[in-house]
């Protein structure tokens, strides 16, 4: 089935598609629609609108646009670059429908069942060709967690989005230091990198907070506020440390007003800032673009407080993300605490976001035969067993206890190590030794452990006060996260 089934017409008149920094121009030069053998024509009469039957983004030309765009590693076969001497041009354009001119009608589907009686709801299937969908990551530094951002790389690749928006904070940034500053760059550069799709760069006050920051930032990504357009939907990438603290420039307010002004029609405005500027009382310069936002659908994503907070205003969302590895608490929902990434899906009547917890994203090795071979010993309650020491009818009596030793038995009955890990709680009537247990089981292998409850006096067992143990077992499996049980014991 074609990726896109507009006429090819339509198809080339929404081909108006930019990513530029620095003011707007319109195209009037030739287009083409089809071949790679009409690329090369564009190419060489300068590239102005490039179009290929499928899903597509063009970059219009601009004398104001360099040839470095904040996005990642354009090498890929997606990317190309054109544009005449003198005035270059960044044409991307993504092969989402080959380029061999238009194919022939797919059928949905094909279905032939003999009784009125259906095995399904209906036919109309979800795939309105207008609808997209991409992948916004939230703020990986100001504390960042070693591999968690990474994690999400791993995991956004799962999820084959079209793209990645983000909002700030890649770096930890901090300094002057102009080898710092490459360094950090250098390492941040290396998970994207993995990415199986265009990343777009949005900074953060960790990555441009001093003007050298602001220097290599420019040096790396040609510029810190850009727009772009992809399937009729205008994406503003705003820089709110322009300049730091927590300023946007006269330069970047007019900016905006240009691109919104030469996109009245586009049906749907998306915003992507480092900080929630809406939320700030000091004149920071937001007013202004949000004013010229007002009459026009938008929806404004920020990050930089790492907790998940929706606003409405003006009669639309202002959504702040929490973390994709920067510091976190990570309390949880009612906090607004967890590491996400964000699915958004674009349709006509708006983005519809999905936050996703990134613990919650696995591939299919989530659980396999091993792992479950492996579990099976612990998950039957075989692996950790606490001796009892008292029966009901002791709690019921007048019996008294003065202490006791009890047993500690632990069973791997697994053909790889297994880690138990126990912490014992004493309380004020009954001390417990020893306060730790760590032990690694060979595979197939018992062993017991002696576990002391001392009281200073006899008391009652019916008066004795809770004592307990927090345990874990944990397996590390080859090609697959360690795996983890945990209990509690009561005694």
């Amino acid at each position: 089935m074609d990726q896109d089934r507009r006429p090819r017409n339509k198809l080339a008149a929404e081909m108006s598609s930019v990513i530029y920094g620095g003011g707007v121009k319109n195209f009037s030069g030739p287009s083409v629609v089809g071949s790679r053998s009409g690329i090369n024509s564009a190419l060489r009469f300068g590239c102005g609108i490039v179009a290929l039957h499928g899903p597509v983004v063009s970059i219009a030309k601009s004398s104001a646009l360099d040839s470095v765009a904040p996005m990642n590693n354009p090498s890929s076969k997606k990317i190309l670059f054109c544009g005449p001497a003198g005035a270059l041009g960044l044409a991307l354009v993504l092969l989402g429908g080959g380029c061999a001119g238009p194919k022939p009608p797919a059928t949905h589907t094909r279905v032939q069942v003999d009784s009125a009686l259906k095995p399904w709801s209906n036919l109309k299937f979800n795939d309105d060709p207008n609808n997209f969908q991409f992948v916004v990551v939230s703020d990986r530094t100001g504390g960042a967690r070693p591999g968690v951002f990474e994690d999400g790389v791993r995991k956004i690749n799962l999820l084959q989005p079209e793209f990645v928006m983000s909002v700030g904070d890649l770096i930890q940034g901090g300094t002057r230091d102009r080898h710092n500053i490459n360094t950090q760059w250098v390492e941040f550069r290396s998970f994207v990198d993995q990415l199986q799709m265009p990343f777009f760069f949005v900074p953060g006050n960790h990555d441009i907070n001093n003007e050298v920051m602001a220097d290599e930032w420019l040096k790396r990504f040609g510029k810190s506020y850009y727009h772009f357009i992809y399937r009729d939907v205008l994406f503003l990438c705003l820089n709110t440390e322009d300049p730091p603290p927590t300023r946007m420039s006269t330069a970047q307010r007019d900016y905006v007003a240009r691109a919104l002004a030469e996109n009245p029609k586009v049906r749907w405005t998306l915003v992507f800032m480092h900080k929630p500027l809406w939320d700030y009382e000091e004149d920071t310069g937001w007013r202004e673009i949000e004013a010229l936002l007002k009459g026009r659908q938008h929806t404004v994503i920020a990050g930089h407080r790492h907790s998940y907070t929706k606003f409405e205003r003006n009669d639309q969302s202002y959504i702040v993300l929490a973390s994709t590895g920067g510091s976190s608490k990570l309390r949880g929902r009612a906090f607004g605490e967890f590491d996400q990434v964000g699915w958004i899906t674009m349709t006509d009547h708006g983005p519809i976001l999905a936050n996703l917890y990134l613990d919650g994203i696995w591939d299919e090795n989530i659980r396999t035969e091993k792992m479950a071979e492996v579990m099976r010993g612990a998950l039957e309650g075989k692996a950790v067993a606490f001796e009892r020491m008292f029966t009901n009818a002791m709690f019921r009596g007048s019996a008294s206890f003065s202490g006791a030793t009890t047993q500690l038995r632990l069973a791997n009955a697994a053909d790889i190590p297994m880690k138990f890990s126990a912490r014992l709680h004493s309380t004020d009537q009954v001390h417990v030794k020893p306060a730790q247990v760590e032990r690694v089981l060979p595979p197939h292998s018992t062993t017991t452990v002696a576990v002391a409850l001392e009281t200073p006096a006899p008391i009652k067992v019916s008066e004795l006060s809770l004592v307990s143990a927090d345990w874990s077992i944990s397996y590390d499996i080859p090609k697959v996260p360690p795996v983890e049980i945990t209990g509690k014991h009561v005694w």
